[in-house]
């Protein structure tokens, strides 16, 4: 949807600098009604007084209308989709379109901060431009962050900011920009405003607020989990067997091998290297089985979460596996290889190198490098 906003122009810049109606309306030569039905959008000014408009603000044509081209929330999906559907197939084609739409949209903020998100994806495809696209993205998360007036989609811009400054090597930098946004506790807000439904009698509103926190709480313990499990392998104690069972915990609990896979995969293939360089090669034997048999179950399907019937059922939007969603996942899942990223939580670690003869893991391994 494109905006031509003349009338807030005129008000905006009449009332900064403290001009009446009547005193513009007769420096044009019009009416102050004239000039009342511009500033509620009822009418437009001829275009012949439109130089004499911008001359008197000192403003450009270009400043006068405040174009300022946006897209739906639907539009900027299904231009994300398509570009991504690009990448996969040539790249190139696609930072040319990626350059062409944030000239055309500026403004609109969530679009450019995608368009960014597309040119740090477009690296893995164009390693020897990698220096001007993640300049380009940068130009367009730092762009995003000073007009933007969406706090959420700040805070979102910034996390991609981080991403694209550790890729820079500026890994301090990127630390100190997470830190500054990182909430002292969280949940903080949403556990008081879901008290606060309860006293009001509103159930329903607390219900889906409650699960809402569980949903994102549920994915960010198993990450938590998993990310720890290499970092403890060598720690002289049973904090891996504490990570396990927790883990194992979760996995039963939210039943993550039915309704999110990603996480299961994830605790499984870091939780049989981690066995493996702590020396407990039973507990990496099972670990491998799990995480090969789970891998394979999955299929060439991306690895989505799908609502689980009853602890999501008040939040379908948060869960459910919409077109859109779908969608996107496939696409990143085709881009990305997701299933040889998951299989490099094996094959990435060269503890495995002195297993590839055993007789208990060959069959497994094997297994692996052929999915």
């Amino acid at each position: 949807m494109h905006d031509i906003n003349i009338g807030t122009t005129i008000v905006r810049e009449r009332r900064a600098r403290e001009i009446t109606q009547g005193e513009l309306a007769k420096h044009l030569g019009v009416t102050k009604a004239a000039v009342s039905k511009w500033e509620l959008g009822q009418s437009l000014p001829d275009v012949a007084l439109l130089p004499r408009i911008a001359a008197f603000f000192g403003l450009s044509l270009d400043g006068l209308f405040d174009y300022r081209p946006q897209l739906s929330a639907e539009e900027n999906d299904a231009c994300y989709f398509d570009l991504m559907d690009l990448l996969a197939k040539d790249a190139d084609a696609a930072c040319e379109r990626i350059d062409a739409l944030a000239a055309d949209y500026y403004t609109c903020w969530p679009l450019l901060m995608r368009l960014g998100s597309l040119y740090m994806s477009a690296v893995s495809c164009l390693p020897e431009r990698s220096d001007e696209l993640m300049q380009k993205a940068a130009t367009l998360f730092e762009r995003v962050e000073c007009q933007s007036k969406d706090v959420e989609l700040i805070q979102s811009v910034r996390f991609m900011r981080a991403m694209l400054l550790s890729q820079q090597g500026g890994l301090d930098e990127a630390i100190a920009l997470v830190e500054d946004i990182k909430p002292e506790k969280p949940f903080v807000a949403e556990t008081v405003l879901g008290t606060l439904y309860q006293q009001r009698g509103d159930d329903e509103a607390s219900l889906a607020l409650y699960q809402d926190m569980l949903f994102w709480s549920a994915s960010s313990v198993m990450n938590s989990l998993s990310m720890q499990l290499h970092l403890c392998a060598s720690i002289v104690g049973d904090r891996l067997g504490a990570l396990l069972q927790a883990g194992e915990g979760m996995i039963q609990g939210f039943d993550f091998e039915r309704y999110c896979p990603s996480e299961a995969l994830g605790f499984y293939g870091g939780a049989a290297t981690a066995c493996l360089e702590s020396g407990e090669k039973e507990r990496a034997l099972l670990y491998l089985g799990r995480f090969v048999g789970l891998l394979d179950d999955v299929g060439h399907e991306p690895f989505m979460g799908r609502n689980h019937p009853v602890l999501y059922d008040r939040i379908p939007e948060t869960v459910d596996s919409e077109p859109a969603a779908s969608r996107m996942a496939q696409v990143q899942y085709d881009l990305f290889d997701m299933k040889n990223q998951y299989k490099q939580l094996v094959f990435g670690y060269t503890v495995w190198d002195g297993y590839a003869d055993d007789e208990r893991f060959t069959p497994l391994l094997d297994r692996l490098s052929k999915l």
